[in-house]
């Protein structure tokens, strides 16, 4: 909060956090497949050399059940071009659905 004008203070909107351009495109993957619910941004990590990956956590309905969906975006750090977009229910790990 930034004091204004008058003494009434103003909220000053916070930039995107890093990850946001990879949320919101596995927001628009995941909806494609499933009803999402609610989701956790899980983290950065490399994957290996060029090779960077966002995961999140999603809570999301299917056929009338819910459950956890993790999704992992991997894609090149310096051009962010897209290699995979992985998402796999968090109980059948093992299992990736690639994109």
């Amino acid at each position: 909060m930034q004091p204004s004008k008058g003494g009434i203070t103003s909220k000053v909107p916070e930039p995107d956090p890093s990850y946001a351009k990879w949320s919101r495109l596995a927001f628009h993957e995941a909806g494609k497949v499933y009803t999402l619910l609610d989701y956790k941004y899980m983290g950065r990590s490399k994957v290996a050399s060029g090779v960077m990956q966002q995961q999140f956590r999603f809570w999301v309905k299917k056929n009338g059940t819910e459950f956890p969906l993790i999704v992992s975006i991997r894609y090149d750090p310096v051009t962010e071009k897209v290699f995979t977009i992985l998402m796999e229910p968090e109980t059948y790990r093992g299992t990736l659905r690639i994109l």
